[in-house]
């Protein structure tokens, strides 16, 4: 019988907790990542902010978190497995940062720091999403949480260099001042309940490049699993 390990990984968009994810999935010998873009609901379900008539993709009503936890228990339920049918738009989305990191890091990594982990009988569900902590079902579901983030300027300079993104029915790309009319005031709103939780992993890449912010992410995992 396996051990099931769980991970949340949030943060607000483009802090670096995909790119935080796909390296520990580098490194880790049986990791799955579920990625909480993956269920987002259908395009025209997506709720319309009203003071801008924008599709609001990054409230709580966008995401369909029943979903989302019953993909997460499934997982810790079959040793790592996903639902069939499972279909991750999210893997098309290759903007994120873990191609970038050197292959001394990655050694470090797999030969010292996470060797406690890796291992045949450890399996882990790495969850990646804005909005983990914020659904108490899926919180619960996590062993592990840890929280990426950055500053306002960082940001929103990362997220306007992006082209666009893979969704359920089609391909979305920010209209003009996107970032300011919805995603930094959602993270704001959504992000407070994170002041109350204890046994949070919080780090700021803003002050940590991704090779220290994975090095200090394994090391914590080491400490809690």
């Amino acid at each position: 019988m396996k051990k099931v390990y769980t991970i949340g990984i949030s943060g607000p968009s483009c802090s670096g907790k995909t790119t935080v994810a796909r390296i520990l999935r580098q490194v880790l010998k049986h990791t799955v990542i579920v990625y909480q873009d993956d269920f987002y609901k259908p395009d025209s379900e997506i709720p319309i902010d009203e003071k801008t008539q924008l599709a609001n993709w990054d409230c709580p009503g966008s995401v369909n978190f029943d979903q989302l936890a019953e993909c997460i228990h499934y997982a810790r339920e079959h040793e790592g497995r996903l639902p069939a049918g499972h279909d991750s738009k999210e893997e098309s989305n290759i903007h994120d940062g873990s191609s970038l990191v050197n292959k001394e890091i990655l050694a470090e990594l797999k030969n010292k720091i996470l060797e406690p982990l890796i291992s045949d009988d450890k399996v882990f569900v790495v969850v990646d999403g804005f909005m983990l902590y914020w659904d108490e079902r899926v919180s619960q579901l996590l062993d592990c949480k840890i929280f990426v983030t950055g500053s306002y300027a960082t940001l929103k300079s990362r997220r306007e260099e992006r082209q666009g993104y893979h969704t359920a029915e089609g391909y979305w790309v920010d209209p003009p001042g996107y970032f300011d009319l919805i995603v930094w005031p959602e993270h704001v709103k959504q992000s407070h309940h994170n002041k109350t939780m204890t046994h949070l992993f919080t780090i700021d890449t803003d002050e940590n490049s991704i090779e220290e912010t994975t090095l200090k992410v394994s090391n914590y995992l080491c400490k809690e699993l």
